[in-house]
Order: structure tokens, then C-alpha cells, then sequence
């Protein structure tokens, strides 16, 4: 693996990335993927994993050992609102599983096809030639070393400086979650199988338009993962840290104090920061494509950053592999991946989007939506998406554009 010049070159080896050079390898495309860290690497995270991705991941041949390291499977989503009412919806199950093991699989599942991989390589910046991405200078084991492409995969998450160097990158802090999680033991009263979420508000100073703080059961017994989601404005109005608002939850809210009056903290609270989006923004520039969490494809209702990441991965290699074999990879060719991007993910980000604005964030549409829940036949037998489109459709009036990417959960 000695070549400096590829047809393909996958700027960071997450889940995002690792599909493209999957599907660019299965599809006969000379591709090298990269990442800055040793493998397997950890990754800080709620680590869900939407069943929306099984087939891809059965596609790729991962699923299997992925499912067996989960740490749990979620078939139920309890929700409770500021006035710490909830209701329990069904959610197609998904599992939880840590991130160590589970990028991992996808990572190798992508070298089994065929693509040439490089840890502990550094993409520090874009070679630009009049304007056209060219590929990476980098640091390959601190030593420099630059790869040339045809064309650029950037995946290399939300803190990327090569988007920054693209002017894509998003800096929205009504839109920018920060996140925190930590793993806690002596959990009280979580039902298994069933993932908890509060919109409860941050102290005296209002709330943030998303949960504020989730569990999540971890393997058995009373382990959980305890995670804070708090928007960047929501937090600078609050003029509380994060930890202080954990504080503020654990001893003043009746499911903090229920929860984790016996608990203690197996490891301390770690963040990373998760720019989601309402609409996909310019994921291509002239030789480069932008995916997952670099260009903020994240939805922003229930930050789920993992489906997009894959999806945009995966339309990316189609784009690519026709534009090799046409020996075209001009701006307007890698941009039918901006077409066809947005048509699989818009309807998604959209409705998650409308979500967070008509119900999450309106106290009293959010109270009357779980009277209303409450009083459907079936109860507490729904499904989440299913209540979710219906209440939003049929008692708020909202243009619904219903696809299998266009639910919540």
C-alpha cells in the first residue's frame, strides 16, 4: 500500500466513513480510507444503533457480531415532560452497544471488501489546486505525508478542520447539541428493554429544546448509561455548566432523585459535540464530499448522527464509482450526490425538525400531546413514529410528508 495517489480517499474510518470505502471497494473503486487514531478506537457516544441500519449492516456482513456485543435492546421509550408526566410508546427495537467494538466491526468489514485502510494517519489540512480539493497533507505516525485522490470523502466528524477550510462548517448553537455521558451503577427502577428520556428545564432559567437528560439500560442488573443533550444556546441562557445541571437533575426532579439516590458513577462524565440540522446543507465542493456529523447531518429532535453518517456513505460510493468510470469527476458529477442525499435524508431531518419546533419546544402542545397519547385505543401499546405523525397530521394540521426516513424513532 504504497501508492500516494488513489481514485478515492475516506478522510476518517467512523461508521460514515467506513461505509463509503465498504460499497467504493464492492463496487471496484481504488479507495484508501484513514483515520487519526489507533484501532479499535473508542468513540464518546450514546452508541445506538437505529434498526433502520440493519439491513445495510447485514448487507456488509457485521451485523451479526455487532448485535451480540449490544448492551441492550430498546423496545420501549418512556418520555417525561417538564411537569415530570411521561408516557411509554413502542419504538422498532434497536440496539445500544459501545462504540469500541461496534465501528470496529463495520471498519473491518470494509477492509474484508477490498479497501486498503491506514490508522494513526492525521488529515491536517486539503491540498487545493484552483480551487479543487486534490487531497490531504497529513501526519502518518507524526511523519509527513501527503495522499493525492481524485476525489475526497471527508468524515472526519464535527470538529473537522478540513470543513472548516471548506467554509461548511456549522456553528448554529441553537442547532449545536453538547453532549455528555457517563455509565452509572445502581440504577433504581428502569424497566428493561426501555430507554428514558426528560424534558425537564434547566433549573430557574427555562429548558433546552431537546431531552435534557436520557438512560439508557446497560447490560443487566441496575448499570445504565446516564447522558446530558443540551443545546449550546439553551445552555449559555441557562448560566449553568453541564455538571451543574446534572446536579440541578439528580437532586431536584423526581426521577432524579428516584433513579440515582443509591447510584454511583463508574467512570466520569465525558462530552463531544453533535451540530444537527434540519436539511442537509452543501455536502460538495469541487473534489471533496462532506458526510455525516462534518457537515452537521445529524437530526436535531433525538440526535441521532449514526443513520445519516452511513446513508450519506453509502450514496457517496454509488456517486463516486460512476464518476470513475466515466472518468468524470467534475463538480457538477460529485454533485448528484447533493440530489440524491437530500431526497434519502430531508425527509428525515425535516420531520425530526419539525418535531423539536411544533411539540418538544411548546410546553403546552408537548402536555396535550401525552393526554392525547393516553387516550388512544391501544395505549400503552403505540407505536412512536406512528403517534408522533398522527398527532402532528391529524391535531396540529402540519403537512406530514410520510417515508421510512421521516420518523422520529
Amino acid at each position: 500500500m504504497d501508492k500516494t495517489k488513489r481514485t478515492a480517499l475516506v478522510v476518517g474510518a467512523g461508521p460514515g466513513g467506513s461505509t463509503a470505502a465498504f460499497y467504493l471497494a464492492r463496487l471496484g473503486v481504488d479507495v484508501l480510507f484513514v483515520d487519526k487514531e489507533t484501532w479499535p478506537r473508542d468513540k464518546i457516544c450514546g452508541g445506538v444503533y437505529l434498526s433502520s441500519l440493519y439491513p445495510m449492516l447485514k448487507d456488509m456482513g457485521c451485523f451479526d457480531a455487532m448485535y451480540a456485543q449490544q448492551a441492550c435492546n430498546i423496545e420501549t421509550m418512556r418520555l417525561i415532560d417538564r411537569e415530570e408526566d411521561y408516557i411509554v410508546l413502542d419504538v422498532d427495537p434497536f440496539m445500544i452497544a459501545p462504540r469500541r467494538f461496534t465501528d470496529d466491526q463495520i471498519r473491518r468489514a470494509a477492509i474484508r471488501e477490498g479497501a486498503d485502510f491506514m490508522e494513526n494517519y492525521e488529515a491536517t489540512s486539503l491540498i487545493m489546486r484552483k480551487g479543487v480539493v486534490k487531497g490531504v497533507p497529513g501526519l502518518y505516525h507524526n511523519e509527513p505525508m501527503d495522499i493525492e485522490a481524485d476525489v475526497v470523502i471527508i468524515a472526519n466528524g464535527s470538529h473537522s478542520e478540513l470543513s472548516r477550510q471548506l467554509g461548511a462548517f456549522v456553528d448554529d448553537p441553537d442547532m449545536t447539541m453538547y453532549c455528555f455521558r457517563a455509565y452509572v451503577d445502581g440504577v433504581e427502577g428502569l424497566v428493561p428493554n426501555q430507554a428514558e428520556e426528560y424534558y425537564v428545564p434547566m433549573g430557574v432559567n427555562g429548558w433546552s429544546p431537546i431531552c435534557t437528560t436520557w438512560l439508557n439500560p446497560h447490560y443487566e442488573g441496575k448499570q445504565a448509561v446516564l447522558g446530558l443533550t443540551i443545546t449550546e444556546k439553551a445552555l449559555r441562557d441557562s448560566g449553568m455548566s453541564s455538571m451543574e445541571f446534572y446536579e440541578y437533575w439528580k437532586n431536584n426532579t423526581k426521577f432524579g432523585q428516584a433513579r440515582l439516590k443509591n447510584a454511583t458513577l463508574i467512570d466520569k462524565f465525558r462530552g463531544w459535540r453533535l451540530p444537527g440540522s434540519r436539511k442537509l446543507a452543501q455536502s460538495v465542493f469541487p473534489g471533496a464530499i462532506l458526510i455525516g456529523d462534518a457537515i452537521a447531518a445529524a437530526e436535531c429532535a433525538f440526535e441521532y448522527g449514526i443513520p445519516s453518517a452511513m446513508v450519506g456513505g453509502q450514496i457517496a460510493a454509488g456517486v463516486i464509482a460512476d464518476c470513475a468510470e466515466k472518468n468524470d469527476f467534475s463538480f457538477d458529477s460529485l454533485n448528484r450526490y447533493q440530489e440524491q442525499a437530500s431526497a434519502a435524508l430531508d425527509p428525515g431531518l425535516q420531520f425530526n425538525g419539525m418535531f423539536r419546533d411544533e411539540l418538544l419546544n411548546k410546553e403546552e402542545v408537548m402536555k396535550d400531546f401525552f393526554r392525547w397519547v393516553k387516550e388512544q385505543p391501544g395505549y400503552p401499546h403505540l407505536s412512536f413514529s406512528g403517534s408522533a405523525i398522527k398527532y402532528m397530521s391529524e391535531v396540529l394540521g402540519l403537512d406530514i410528508q410520510v417515508s421510512d426516513n421521516a420518523r422520529s424513532q
